[in-house]
Protein backbone atom coordinates (compact mmCIF):
# COMPACT_ATOMS: atom_id res chain seq x y z
CA UNK A 1 0.00 0.00 0.00
CA UNK A 2 1.49 3.65 -1.03
CA UNK A 3 2.08 5.87 2.27
CA UNK A 4 0.35 8.71 2.09
CA UNK A 5 1.71 11.70 3.12
CA UNK A 6 -0.70 14.91 4.37
CA UNK A 7 2.05 17.75 2.48
CA UNK A 8 5.98 17.40 1.81
CA UNK A 9 5.78 21.46 1.22
CA UNK A 10 7.08 21.85 4.70
CA UNK A 11 8.31 25.85 5.45
CA UNK A 12 11.71 24.55 6.21
CA UNK A 13 12.26 23.16 3.06
CA UNK A 14 11.43 25.81 0.88
CA UNK A 15 13.70 28.95 0.49
CA UNK A 16 10.87 31.59 -0.67
CA UNK A 17 11.67 35.04 -2.24
CA UNK A 18 10.29 38.04 -3.11
CA UNK A 19 11.03 40.19 -6.24
CA UNK A 20 9.45 43.25 -7.59
CA UNK A 21 8.70 42.36 -11.35
CA UNK A 22 6.89 45.95 -12.44
CA UNK A 23 5.88 48.82 -10.61
CA UNK A 24 3.52 48.00 -7.57
CA UNK A 25 3.72 43.89 -8.71
CA UNK A 26 5.94 41.36 -6.92
CA UNK A 27 6.78 37.50 -7.64
CA UNK A 28 6.61 35.58 -4.48
CA UNK A 29 8.07 32.11 -5.65
CA UNK A 30 9.31 29.07 -3.52
CA UNK A 31 11.43 26.40 -5.60
CA UNK A 32 9.77 22.88 -4.71
CA UNK A 33 12.57 20.26 -6.02
CA UNK A 34 10.14 17.44 -5.90
CA UNK A 35 8.44 18.46 -8.46
CA UNK A 36 10.68 20.73 -9.96
CA UNK A 37 9.05 24.08 -10.58
CA UNK A 38 8.44 27.21 -8.75
CA UNK A 39 5.14 28.26 -6.77
CA UNK A 40 4.28 31.57 -7.44
CA UNK A 41 2.29 34.16 -5.74
CA UNK A 42 1.54 37.78 -6.76
CA UNK A 43 1.18 40.88 -4.57
CA UNK A 44 -0.73 43.97 -5.85
CA UNK A 45 0.82 46.75 -3.88
CA UNK A 46 -2.60 49.28 -4.15
CA UNK A 47 -5.07 51.19 -2.13
CA UNK A 48 -6.61 47.65 -1.59
CA UNK A 49 -3.80 45.25 -1.56
CA UNK A 50 -4.37 41.90 -3.17
CA UNK A 51 -2.94 38.51 -3.75
CA UNK A 52 -3.12 36.11 -6.39
CA UNK A 53 -2.66 32.53 -4.95
CA UNK A 54 -1.86 31.85 -1.22
CA UNK A 55 0.70 28.79 -1.90
CA UNK A 56 0.28 25.21 -0.18
CA UNK A 57 -0.52 24.89 3.19
CA UNK A 58 2.92 23.99 4.10
CA UNK A 59 4.54 27.33 2.43
CA UNK A 60 2.43 29.80 3.29
CA UNK A 61 4.23 31.14 6.81
CA UNK A 62 6.98 31.71 4.67
CA UNK A 63 4.73 33.51 1.48
CA UNK A 64 3.31 35.64 4.66
CA UNK A 65 6.56 36.86 5.95
CA UNK A 66 7.26 38.29 2.13
CA UNK A 67 3.61 39.81 1.88
CA UNK A 68 4.46 41.88 5.19
CA UNK A 69 8.20 43.36 3.45
CA UNK A 70 5.61 45.20 1.38
CA UNK A 71 2.68 45.95 3.34
CA UNK A 72 0.98 45.76 6.53
CA UNK A 73 -0.69 42.19 6.44
CA UNK A 74 -3.83 43.64 8.16
CA UNK A 75 -4.42 45.85 5.11
CA UNK A 76 -4.85 42.65 2.44
CA UNK A 77 -8.22 43.46 1.21
CA UNK A 78 -8.58 40.62 -1.64
CA UNK A 79 -7.21 37.36 -1.93
CA UNK A 80 -7.70 35.86 -5.41
CA UNK A 81 -7.13 31.95 -6.39
CA UNK A 82 -7.76 30.76 -10.25
CA UNK A 83 -9.20 27.29 -9.67
CA UNK A 84 -9.49 25.41 -6.81
CA UNK A 85 -6.89 23.38 -5.94
CA UNK A 86 -4.19 23.51 -2.61
CA UNK A 87 -0.94 24.73 -4.93
CA UNK A 88 -3.66 27.76 -5.25
CA UNK A 89 -4.94 28.55 -2.08
CA UNK A 90 -3.71 26.06 0.26
CA UNK A 91 -2.80 28.68 2.96
CA UNK A 92 -6.18 30.49 3.77
CA UNK A 93 -6.48 28.86 6.76
CA UNK A 94 -3.21 30.68 8.05
CA UNK A 95 -4.17 34.24 6.47
CA UNK A 96 -3.93 36.17 9.47
CA UNK A 97 -5.74 39.37 7.80
CA UNK A 98 -9.47 39.21 9.16
CA UNK A 99 -10.71 42.10 7.11
CA UNK A 100 -9.45 40.06 3.37
CA UNK A 101 -12.00 38.72 0.92
CA UNK A 102 -11.58 35.96 -1.10
CA UNK A 103 -12.54 36.35 -4.97
CA UNK A 104 -12.51 33.50 -7.40
CA UNK A 105 -14.29 32.65 -9.79
CA UNK A 106 -18.35 32.41 -10.37
CA UNK A 107 -17.60 28.67 -11.28
CA UNK A 108 -15.23 28.27 -8.54
CA UNK A 109 -18.19 29.75 -5.79
CA UNK A 110 -20.77 27.33 -7.22
CA UNK A 111 -18.95 23.97 -7.40
CA UNK A 112 -16.46 23.77 -4.54
CA UNK A 113 -17.56 26.45 -2.36
CA UNK A 114 -21.03 25.46 -1.55
CA UNK A 115 -21.96 22.49 0.98
CA UNK A 116 -18.18 21.88 2.35
CA UNK A 117 -17.18 21.79 5.94
CA UNK A 118 -15.00 24.18 6.84
CA UNK A 119 -14.76 26.12 3.74
CA UNK A 120 -15.32 29.76 4.35
CA UNK A 121 -17.45 31.01 2.34
CA UNK A 122 -17.66 34.59 2.80
CA UNK A 123 -16.08 35.36 -0.48
CA UNK A 124 -16.66 37.46 -3.99
CA UNK A 125 -17.22 35.59 -6.95
CA UNK A 126 -16.89 37.23 -10.27
CA UNK A 127 -18.04 35.85 -14.36
CA UNK A 128 -16.66 36.79 -17.48
CA UNK A 129 -15.20 40.09 -18.23
CA UNK A 130 -16.17 41.52 -14.48
CA UNK A 131 -14.21 44.07 -13.32
CA UNK A 132 -12.59 44.26 -9.67
CA UNK A 133 -11.05 47.93 -9.08
CA UNK A 134 -8.28 47.95 -5.87
CA UNK A 135 -7.60 51.76 -6.63
CA UNK A 136 -5.20 52.68 -9.47
CA UNK A 137 -5.52 48.95 -11.23
CA UNK A 138 -8.22 47.52 -12.52
CA UNK A 139 -9.06 43.58 -12.53
CA UNK A 140 -10.67 41.75 -15.41
CA UNK A 141 -11.62 38.50 -14.81
CA UNK A 142 -11.53 35.47 -17.58
CA UNK A 143 -13.18 32.84 -17.53
CA UNK A 144 -11.13 29.71 -19.20
CA UNK A 145 -13.41 26.18 -18.27
CA UNK A 146 -11.03 23.25 -18.20
CA UNK A 147 -7.56 25.55 -19.22
CA UNK A 148 -6.81 23.04 -15.98
CA UNK A 149 -9.77 22.92 -14.22
CA UNK A 150 -13.57 23.20 -14.80
CA UNK A 151 -14.02 26.18 -12.24
CA UNK A 152 -10.76 27.96 -14.27
CA UNK A 153 -10.16 31.83 -14.50
CA UNK A 154 -7.15 34.07 -15.40
CA UNK A 155 -7.21 37.64 -14.32
CA UNK A 156 -6.40 40.49 -17.12
CA UNK A 157 -4.85 44.15 -15.15
CA UNK A 158 -6.06 46.66 -18.33
CA UNK A 159 -3.40 49.43 -17.07
CA UNK A 160 -0.51 47.73 -16.84
CA UNK A 161 -1.69 44.89 -19.34
CA UNK A 162 -0.61 42.02 -17.03
CA UNK A 163 -2.02 38.37 -17.25
CA UNK A 164 -2.21 36.25 -14.47
CA UNK A 165 -2.60 32.82 -16.14
CA UNK A 166 -2.85 30.37 -13.58
CA UNK A 167 -1.15 26.94 -14.94
CA UNK A 168 -0.68 28.08 -18.40
CA UNK A 169 2.79 28.94 -19.60
CA UNK A 170 4.38 26.95 -16.82
CA UNK A 171 8.04 26.32 -17.24
CA UNK A 172 10.18 23.89 -14.96
CA UNK A 173 13.13 24.95 -13.08
CA UNK A 174 14.60 27.31 -11.24
CA UNK A 175 13.93 30.03 -13.08
CA UNK A 176 14.80 34.07 -12.80
CA UNK A 177 11.78 36.06 -11.87
CA UNK A 178 11.32 37.51 -15.85
CA UNK A 179 12.32 34.81 -18.11
CA UNK A 180 14.85 35.60 -20.69
CA UNK A 181 15.60 32.15 -22.40
CA UNK A 182 12.36 30.15 -24.34
CA UNK A 183 11.28 27.00 -22.06
CA UNK A 184 8.50 26.66 -24.67
CA UNK A 185 9.44 22.99 -25.17
CA UNK A 186 10.14 22.24 -22.23
CA UNK A 187 6.51 23.50 -20.88
CA UNK A 188 4.62 21.14 -23.31
CA UNK A 189 7.07 18.50 -22.54
CA UNK A 190 6.12 18.97 -19.00
CA UNK A 191 2.05 19.06 -19.68
CA UNK A 192 2.74 15.76 -21.86
CA UNK A 193 4.48 14.30 -18.72
CA UNK A 194 1.37 15.12 -15.86
CA UNK A 195 -1.34 15.07 -18.15
CA UNK A 196 -3.22 18.39 -16.79
CA UNK A 197 -5.18 19.29 -19.80
CA UNK A 198 -7.84 16.81 -20.96
CA UNK A 199 -7.85 18.22 -24.45
CA UNK A 200 -6.24 20.26 -26.36
CA UNK A 201 -9.15 22.78 -27.40
CA UNK A 202 -10.32 24.56 -24.87
CA UNK A 203 -6.44 25.46 -24.26
CA UNK A 204 -6.00 26.31 -27.79
CA UNK A 205 -9.44 28.47 -27.86
CA UNK A 206 -8.31 30.33 -24.66
CA UNK A 207 -4.72 31.30 -25.96
CA UNK A 208 -6.46 32.59 -29.06
CA UNK A 209 -8.41 34.98 -27.05
CA UNK A 210 -5.82 36.26 -24.58
CA UNK A 211 -3.39 36.66 -27.41
CA UNK A 212 -6.09 39.53 -28.57
CA UNK A 213 -5.27 40.93 -25.09
CA UNK A 214 -2.11 41.75 -26.10
CA UNK A 215 -0.33 41.74 -22.40
CA UNK A 216 3.01 43.29 -21.79
CA UNK A 217 3.66 40.88 -18.98
CA UNK A 218 2.12 37.50 -18.47
CA UNK A 219 2.31 35.62 -14.71
CA UNK A 220 2.08 32.01 -14.83
CA UNK A 221 1.67 30.34 -11.50
CA UNK A 222 4.56 27.98 -12.30
CA UNK A 223 8.00 29.60 -13.80
CA UNK A 224 9.21 32.79 -14.89
CA UNK A 225 7.17 35.75 -15.57
CA UNK A 226 7.13 36.28 -20.16
CA UNK A 227 7.47 39.52 -21.43
CA UNK A 228 5.95 40.46 -24.85
CA UNK A 229 8.58 39.98 -26.60
CA UNK A 230 8.81 36.41 -25.43
CA UNK A 231 5.11 35.71 -25.61
CA UNK A 232 4.55 34.23 -28.85
CA UNK A 233 6.82 31.28 -28.68
CA UNK A 234 5.19 30.36 -25.61
CA UNK A 235 1.36 30.33 -27.90
CA UNK A 236 2.95 29.35 -30.43
CA UNK A 237 4.01 25.92 -29.08
CA UNK A 238 0.55 25.62 -27.33
CA UNK A 239 -1.43 26.00 -31.19
CA UNK A 240 1.31 23.68 -32.73
CA UNK A 241 2.11 21.02 -30.52
CA UNK A 242 -0.07 17.86 -29.07
CA UNK A 243 0.00 17.88 -25.12
CA UNK A 244 -2.89 16.83 -23.72
CA UNK A 245 -3.53 13.98 -21.35
CA UNK A 246 -2.62 11.31 -23.27
CA UNK A 247 -2.23 8.10 -20.40
CA UNK A 248 0.19 9.55 -17.65
CA UNK A 249 -1.23 11.76 -14.90
CA UNK A 250 1.74 13.27 -12.62
CA UNK A 251 4.11 11.23 -14.56
CA UNK A 252 2.61 8.35 -13.49
CA UNK A 253 0.66 5.59 -16.43
CA UNK A 254 -2.72 5.17 -15.62
CA UNK A 255 -4.20 1.84 -17.47
CA UNK A 256 -7.56 2.16 -19.74
CA UNK A 257 -9.83 -0.49 -19.42
CA UNK A 258 -11.40 -0.76 -23.21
Amino acid sequence: MREISRSFLHPNDIEVSISQVIDGIYRIAGYVEDYGITFNQFLIEDEKPTLIHTGPVGMYTKIEDKVKEVINIEKLSYVAFLHFESDEWGGMKFLKAPKTKLVCSDLSSKLNLTGWYNVPCDHISFWDNEILKTGKYAFRFIMTPHVHHWDSMMIFEESTKSLFTSDLFIQPGHNKPVISDDLSEAMIQLYRAVGIFGSEEPVRQTTKRIVKLEPRIIFPMHGSCIDASMFSSYTDAIMNNEFAYSGNILGQKVSIIT
